[in-house]
């Protein structure tokens, strides 16, 4: 039998979770967009309108991809010396701040977090964003706080 003194360690210790774009978030960006493209092409309206909305749809895909990789990040670490901080795709790495509203659900996690500049960061992890481990790790110190000195 396991005591929760045991498992004390685990959560005092440095967290770092490599971050991968979620598969389960750009198909979810996609059907949303091929929803729309399907409804505008059934509606009654000159071909022409509706080739300019079908091509307002595939912009706004690619966009919205572009920006999802983007805003995706490489690596969140946390430690109890450094604190939070978060590499960008591009490889910049930022001390940042976490603030106390997070959304935890079952499918995704959203923190949001800030730099000592004040500007704001939100990080989506769905389940399939990094490995379980970190994913749970994570969701603890979102609910509970991180662990003082």
């Amino acid at each position: 039998m396991r005591s929760s003194a045991v498992s004390l360690p685990t959560y005092g210790k440095p967290l770092e979770i490599n971050i991968r774009p979620s598969r389960q978030v750009a198909s979810l960006l996609l059907a949303i967009h091929l929803t729309a493209a399907v409804v505008i092409s059934q509606l009654p309206m000159p071909l022409s309108s509706r080739i300019i909305i079908l091509a307002a749809i595939l912009v706004s895909l690619a966009w919205n991809g572009v920006l999802f990789w983007r805003r995706t990040p490489k690596r969140l670490m946390w430690s109890r010396e450094q604190g939070w901080r978060i590499t960008d795709r591009k490889g910049v790495t930022r001390d940042m701040e976490l603030l106390p509203q997070a959304y935890l659900g079952n499918w995704f996690m959203v923190a949001h977090f800030h730099t000592p500049e004040k500007k704001h960061h939100n990080v989506l992890l769905a389940r399939d964003s990094c490995s379980a481990d970190g994913l749970r790790r994570l969701r603890v110190m979102l609910r509970y706080g991180t662990p003082k000195q």
